[in-house]
């Protein structure tokens, strides 16, 4: 079945009322008629089987619930990725495919070495990139969409990663120590949420990674070969899921 993240109050006892835009998108993309099934989503968890009703004039009137039931496909872990902004198609590719692979929360920065420099995001780009989520979300059948944060300094998001994750892993190609190996996660980590940062094109500073290092964060090797940064990005968030048996 299709599915649709709709708000609450689309939600109304047996009852759901479809956006304009979602009824649209129901009925004239994809093409669904009277009596067929989709799941709707509430963003708390629930998934709504739902039986669509069209009147006579071929309009969406609303959608019946016949079943209603709590979804399991999110991930235990609760990841937050923070990488550096770049080029808009790059940023798209990180935002789908993380979400799919279970990340809970997007934090974009900008620091010495990002291709991007201001923190300011458009209305028009942030609506973009928050359909990106969403259609991503709905795609692979998560039960809850990622949060997007606006944009920050490196040293901002730094300064209070800490007191908000029980840990903070930051990958870099510069690391010879490799003070934490991913396979030992489990000896770190109880539970709770984990930050991930992954750095811009020309990688994290050393001043950076001291200063990562001084706000609590252990570095990470991915490995011994380079990768790009939007490989990095999908690559460690479903490394960690894999080692926590949360993938």
């Amino acid at each position: 079945m299709y599915h649709f993240f709709l708000t609450p109050d689309s939600i109304q006892g047996k009852q759901v009322f479809f956006p304009t835009e979602v009824a649209y998108q129901i009925m004239r993309v994809l093409r669904l008629g009277a009596g067929e099934k989709v799941a709707v989503l509430d963003n708390n968890g629930m998934l709504y089987t739902v039986v669509l009703r069209i009147d006579s004039a071929g309009a969406l009137l609303v959608g019946e619930i016949i079943s209603s039931q709590m979804i399991h496909t999110e991930p235990k872990i609760k990841i937050s990725l923070f990488f550096g902004l770049t080029a808009r198609e790059k940023v798209e590719w990180i935002l789908q495919k993380a979400t799919e692979i279970g990340v809970s929360a997007f934090s974009p920065f900008v620091s010495s070495r990002t291709l991007v420099t201001k923190t300011e995001l458009s209305e028009n780009k942030n609506k973009r990139w928050q359909q990106i989520i969403k259609e991503a979300a709905e795609q692979s059948g998560r039960g809850r969409l990622p949060v997007l944060n606006q944009p920050d300094s490196l040293s901002a998001c730094l300064s209070h990663v800490r007191s908000e994750h029980e840990l903070c892993l930051l990958a870099w190609e510069g690391t010879s120590e490799k003070e934490l190996k991913l396979k030992s996660l489990k000896q770190h980590f109880s539970g709770g949420s984990i930050a991930l940062f992954v750095g811009p094109e020309g990688g994290f500073s050393e001043d950076e990674v001291i200063a990562a290092k001084q706000a609590g964060c252990q570095v990470v090797s991915l490995g011994e070969r380079i990768l790009r940064m939007e490989t990095a990005a999908i690559i460690f968030p479903a490394l960690v899921l894999y080692e926590l048996n949360n993938f």
